[in-house]
């Protein structure tokens, strides 16, 4: 039986759960795949995480190079996160012949394709399927079970923060910073969760399946991103009132020669699979041209369910040195799908869900739908809640197919008017 050596990097929360996994599946592992995966060393500047976990002391290391020079060592685990120091591990792993496995979504997104070429270039194995919904399989979904498919689509929930709190204000009706101490409270949110709440991690998550499902290295500028700071749960109750739910969307979706690509909150139907998809939840949704539609729906987060991703790879690559594959049948992404470039936000058509502050008085309605209707924007429903004369009022307004260019133009123009309070909410819902 074929011993395979594995070096970890990084023992923070993916880290233990991999080493719990390797640690206490050992038998299993080897009766599944028909190999011994041997944990050898595990690398962090910070020992102490070892606390509460029953790690032989002569695994572990403060000396990274420990793992990357050892040449019995032949998959190095990269868990540390971040662009720096990770993206230099990473590359002196795979020049030193290493093959590598890795969580790295930010990485992966800003500086994928010099790995990726590296990677190839020194015919060494790249497993990334932790880096995007946690314990759900979508890597492995798009690069094998698609395969054979031109995808139309991809969109989905890829952040279980986010989706936690957007589920907290539905149900409760909190404010978003209420929800969000709740998250902190119960450690699904990090202490600063810019990332999450702002949509990068989303971007971030995207951008690696747009490279697996439509062959293109797009740059995150190019993706039109927007968090949920400023959502108001009123316009969370308005949306339920109407038959939506509203949750933070990653989108990707093949438009001629451009690809639409975008994250932001939006408004779907409560009869979508994805309308239910409830608190630290993930769901992805991909259609291609033969296999049709597809959902994938589990854990997003956590150590358990990432860390299981990680040993999936740390397997599949066993499994391909064992075989002796060649890197280059393990990830392509330099396949052609005719699509050459992202679509501005602008050329965008779909519903919109508008809320205007005005004061009550006669001829707002009116002077509002004028605006509209100059730049070819059709309003499908209107509701005006009634209050005192000359107090702000909300006017909710559900459009047809229209364009975002269009539709800025003219909310700026709105947004002028003397009888308008405050700045235009726009949301917007999925076709």
């Amino acid at each position: 039986m074929k011993t395979v050596n594995v070096g970890i990097i990084g023992f923070g929360t993916v880290g233990r759960g991999v080493v719990k996994i390797l640690l206490s599946k050992k038998k299993l592992l080897k009766q599944r795949s028909g190999l011994s995966i041997n944990l050898v060393k595990i690398a962090d500047k910070n020992l102490r995480q070892r606390k509460g976990m029953r790690v032989p002391g002569k695994l572990l290391t403060k000396n990274i190079d420990s793992i990357l020079k050892d040449r019995n060592i032949d998959i190095v685990v990269e868990l540390i996160g971040g662009i720096h120091p990770a993206k230099e591990i990473i590359l002196k792993a795979i020049t030193l012949g290493k093959h590598v496995v890795t969580a790295n979504k930010a990485l992966l997104a800003e500086d994928g394709e010099k790995i990726f070429m590296a990677a190839s270039r020194f015919r060494t194995l790249l497993g990334f399927e932790a880096s995007v919904g946690g314990g759900i399989p979508v890597i492995n979904v798009l690069r094998n079970s698609f395969i054979a498919n031109d995808i139309e689509v991809i969109y989905g929930i890829l952040n279980g923060t986010s989706n936690f709190i957007l589920s907290k204000m539905s149900d409760e009706c909190c404010s978003f910073r209420q929800a969000l101490a709740d998250a902190k409270a119960r450690g699904i949110a990090e202490r600063n969760p810019k990332l999450d709440i702002s949509g990068v991690d989303s971007c971030h998550k995207i951008a690696i399946l747009v490279r697996l499902g439509f062959g293109l290295n797009i740059k995150l500028k190019d993706i039109h991103t927007e968090g949920i700071e400023e959502l108001d749960p009123v316009d969370i109750q308005y949306a339920k009132n109407w038959g939506y739910a509203v949750k933070l969307l990653a989108i990707a979706r093949k438009s001629g020669q451009k690809l639409d690509v975008r994250v932001h909150p939006t408004l779907i139907s409560l009869k979508n699979i994805l309308a239910n998809v409830k608190f630290e939840d993930n769901a992805i949704f991909i259609k291609g041209d033969m296999a049709g539609g597809s959902l994938l729906y589990g854990k997003g987060a956590g150590s358990l369910p990432a860390a299981s991703s990680v040993v999936s790879d740390i397997v599949e690559i066993a499994k391909g040195i064992s075989d002796f594959k060649k890197a280059k049948d393990f990830f392509r992404s330099d396949f052609d799908t005719g699509i050459k470039r992202a679509r501005e936000i602008s050329e965008l058509f779909t519903r919109y869900y508008l809320r205007f502050s005005a004061i009550d008085k006669p001829g707002v309605l009116a002077g509002i739908s004028s605006i509209l209707a100059r730049n070819k924007i059709s309003i499908a429903t209107v509701t005006q809640k009634e209050k005192k004369a000359g107090q702000p009022v909300p006017i909710v307004m559900l459009t047809h197919q229209a364009n975002e260019g269009k539709l800025n133009k003219a909310l700026e123009e709105i947004d002028k008017l003397n009888f308008i309070t405050k700045k235009t909410v726009k949301l917007r819902i999925m076709r």
